[in-house]
């Protein structure tokens, strides 16, 4: 059985930006939480973590399914 490996070369721009999306997205989620912020801004920060997050896995089952 033979394993395929992702090619370093395979980080794309848009992979790149969703990490950081999920980055920035979930440290302003931590900081609206401990500030206290209106509910409306966790729920979009929140929000916008989970859809970048799903848009990765996303990205890589499609990824993955092509490989196989």
């Amino acid at each position: 059985m033979t394993t395929i490996h992702p090619k370093a070369s395979d980080n794309s721009a848009a992979h790149t930006a969703l990490w950081a999306l999920v980055a920035v997205s979930g440290v302003a989620n931590l900081v609206a939480s401990v500030a206290q912020a209106p509910l409306l801004v966790n729920l979009a920060t929140g929000l916008l973590t989970l859809a970048a997050l799903t848009a990765l896995g996303t990205r890589h089952l499609r990824a993955r399914r092509t490989r196989v």
